[in-house]
């Protein structure tokens, strides 16, 4: 949350009074890393998602612990405390965040990545495989990025491995975004369309028997329309720039607004035979870039339409 924070708004006079709890967070969780790089029994409830495979939301796990998803879970935490020292805390502190994401990456990708199935087990037994694991390995590099595609596509297309609930769809939405298979986003909307179908006007908690008809974490696409469909997101911090790069799938026309803190973002898309029209509008004090087709465009404060 601190992270997001930061990204979006900046914020760090705020958020470096809290920099100290976020260390001592992570030093718990470090102070329980076994020899062998994957973190052993923790206390209390380890929440992951709410499926079938998981009992309580709990991953599988091996007798001490040791879980490839709560290990790489800590490896991302570290990344983003990485970033909040070295903007505004402590760079030897950064470095050492940085280099223990890496090891923990490091481990996991060496105890539990199955060569025979090129897919990331939940445990080093490698008797469970789920999209959760290979979701947050694709997220954290402990697949090699030359691997991820293939890895995503068993993951979207393999109902053998534990699905992921609405919650955790969030991050899978981050993972086929980073590989390259945004485009696909909207036809992973199937649950919210089958919640629709059952009169909800609101996002569940979780799939029937639900207990919570309200809920916010399965309120994402509200997110993904404007990052991934419309493709506007925060280029740095405190959205000091914007990157836009749509993924509209089957979608012929788009248009859609962002508010910035300079202003608004505006967008509208257009296919056109086999060009596809963007006008872009940012506030006068916004730069950024534009991502399609494998092109990088320069965006400046006003209009300007683009045809890729």
């Amino acid at each position: 949350m601190m992270h997001d924070l930061w990204w979006t708004r900046g914020e760090s006079q705020f958020l470096r009074q809290f920099l100290q709890n976020s260390r001592g967070v992570l030093d718990w969780f470090e102070s329980r890393l076994t020899s062998s790089g994957l973190l052993g029994q923790l206390q209390w409830w380890n929440f992951v998602d709410w499926t079938d495979d998981f009992k309580s939301g709990v991953p599988p796990q091996e007798a001490d612990g040791r879980s490839a998803i709560l290990s790489l879970q800590f490896a991302a935490a570290l990344g983003e405390q990485a970033d909040l020292e070295s903007d505004f805390g402590s760079s030897e502190r950064a470095q050492h965040y940085r280099n223990l994401a890496a090891r923990i990456v490091e481990a996991v990708r060496k105890e539990c990545w199955d060569r025979a199935r090129q897919l990331m087990a939940d445990t080093p037994a490698k008797q469970h495989f789920s999209q959760h694991a290979n979701i947050v390995a694709v997220l954290t590099d402990a697949i090699p990025a030359v691997e991820q595609q293939g890895v995503m596509r068993t993951v979207l297309s393999d109902a053998k491995l534990t699905q992921c609930s609405y919650y955790f769809r969030y991050y899978l939405f981050r993972a086929m975004k980073k590989v390259g298979l945004g485009d696909e986003y909207l036809n992973q909307l199937g649950p919210w369309r089958e919640m629709l179908a059952l009169g909800l006007t609101t996002w569940a908690e979780k799939p029937e028997p639900t207990r919570s008809d309200c809920h916010a974490w399965s309120a994402h696409p509200n997110f993904d329309l404007l990052a991934t469909v419309a493709g506007i997101e925060s280029a740095a911090p405190g959205f000091g720039e914007v990157a836009i790069a749509p993924h509209l799938g089957q979608l012929k026309q788009v248009t859609a607004s962002m508010s910035h803190p300079r202003g608004e973002i505006t967008v509208r898309y257009e296919r056109k035979e086999k060009s596809l029209v963007a006008d872009v509008t940012l506030p006068e004090r916004l730069s950024g870039w534009f991502y399609s087709g494998g092109k990088k465009i320069k965006l400046h404060g006003g209009r300007q339409r683009l045809t890729l």
